[in-house]
């Protein structure tokens, strides 16, 4: 997916400057005003507000100015104009921030989960694994006696953490045959080889 990064503009406020003439052509009342709130967006999904632009054109001779080109009465105006708070330019922040919350909460359940169901393993049981090449995949526990753990690893690996369930597929399991102890089980979950572990829940009538 291509993200696009920018800045945009939008008009938040029109109106005219009272009692202001026009510096070019001395017409009273004739300045109308029009402020622009500028954006930065990811995608255009606005993130968060970075500044404001003001346009002022002369009704009469249609010339257009910047706020430096008004009189002190005229910039002390624009300064005081009030603008409603506008909570769509932080829309994107706000769904960025949401998502990072659910995530890290998921995150950390699951770290909290794996912390003990390693220290209790049981046949069935879907180790997903982070190898030493940046690669990653997946082992099934298919037998568990008091000194040691048999497992079957996947067949294939994935690029990235959140692929590894995807490969978790009866016929992606073949003949890649280890056994561990439990002690090298544990050591494999505390150099962080062993990210998450999966148990079906089983229901007794």
């Amino acid at each position: 997916m291509l993200f696009l990064v920018g800045t945009r503009d939008f008009n938040v406020k029109n109106g005219v400057i009272s009692n202001e003439k026009c510096p070019k052509c001395d017409t009273e009342n004739s300045l109308h005003f029009s402020i622009f709130r500028k954006y930065a967006h990811l995608t255009f999904i606005p993130l968060f507000p970075v500044g404001k632009i003001l346009v002022v054109e002369c009704n009469n001779c249609k010339s257009t100015f910047d706020y430096e080109d008004l009189s002190e009465n005229g910039q002390l105006k624009m300064r005081s104009e009030k603008l409603d708070a506008t909570l769509w330019t932080y829309s994107g922040s706000i769904i960025i921030f949401i998502v990072s919350v659910f995530f890290l909460n998921n995150y950390f359940s699951a770290k909290d989960e794996t912390a003990i169901l390693i220290k209790n393993p049981s046949e069935g049981d879907v180790y997903n694994l982070k190898f030493s090449n940046g690669y990653y995949s997946n082992m099934r526990i298919d037998k568990v006696t008091t000194d040691s753990i048999y497992t079957t690893h996947n067949d294939f690996d994935a690029y990235m953490p959140y692929e590894v369930d995807d490969l978790n597929k009866p016929e992606n399991y073949s003949d890649k045959k280890f056994s561990y102890s439990r002690q090298e089980l544990l050591k494999l979950y505390k150099d962080d080889e062993i990210i998450k572990i999966s148990r079906k829940n089983v229901i007794n009538n």
